[in-house]
């Protein structure tokens, strides 16, 4: 009597805490379709599906409603936990009853007995649909800040060319005032600004073209 009466209470518990969360518990079988022996009602906030759709099976597997792109994935995940006996970390989607995507992220492990047997698995997903949205915002952001500065770099890169060129005729003029002497003096002063301008042009190219360098790296993770 008291051991139900306590069984009860820790049910209770657990649904409280859970109605809590943006998200369900969960403890299921350690087979292909993760047969669930309990769930809480967060599952069908999240995914449009009634908890006793999944109890052994009944309508539908956990793993039915799992992305198949994601699954071999989450597979991997609680073999490899299994087998080192940790817990288990990962991010997969499940298909909703609408048909669209959902993110969740499932922390789990498996419970074993005095003898070291699995005796089944158990943990708790919870939606993390919002932040992946955020992230897919940003990775959108940051490529497009990237893709605009390689845009940049490559016109800078075209402007130190015309600037190479503008020094040479620079030089060139420079020759041909001094062949000139005297006659040439007021050709060699347009020379020198023109390679004076050069010059200075050229350094402000190059330093826009290391910034938008250093943005590329940044944008990537370089640092």
């Amino acid at each position: 009597m008291v051991a139900g009466m306590y069984d009860s209470v820790q049910g209770n518990v657990i649904e409280s805490v859970a109605s809590r969360l943006n998200g369900f518990f969960y403890r299921c079988q350690n087979d292909a379709g993760y047969t669930m022996l309990f769930m809480t009602e967060g599952i069908e906030t999240l995914t449009g599906y009634p908890v006793n759709e999944f109890l052994n099976n009944r309508v539908r597997t956990f793993a039915s409603i799992m992305d198949p792109q994601d699954g071999s994935a989450v597979d991997a995940a609680v073999v490899a936990g299994v087998e080192k006996r940790t817990k288990w970390e990962i991010d997969y989607r499940l298909i909703k009853r609408d048909g669209h995507p959902l993110w969740i992220h499932e922390s789990g492990a498996g419970v074993f007995d005095d003898n070291n047997q699995l005796l089944f698995l158990e943990g708790v997903c919870i939606d993390i649909s919002p932040q992946k949205k955020q992230e897919e915002k940003l990775e959108l952001l940051v490529s497009n800040i990237s893709g605009t500065s390689n845009d940049i770099v490559e016109a800078v890169q075209h402007i130190l060319g015309e600037l190479r060129t503008l020094k040479l005729l620079a030089l060139n003029a420079r020759i041909e005032a001094a062949r000139a002497a005297e006659h040439g003096a007021g050709f060699a002063v347009v020379a020198q600004e023109m390679k004076s301008l050069a010059d200075t042009t050229r350094e402000e190219a190059d330093r826009i073209r290391s910034l938008m360098e250093t943005l590329q790296t940044l944008l990537k993770g370089g640092v």
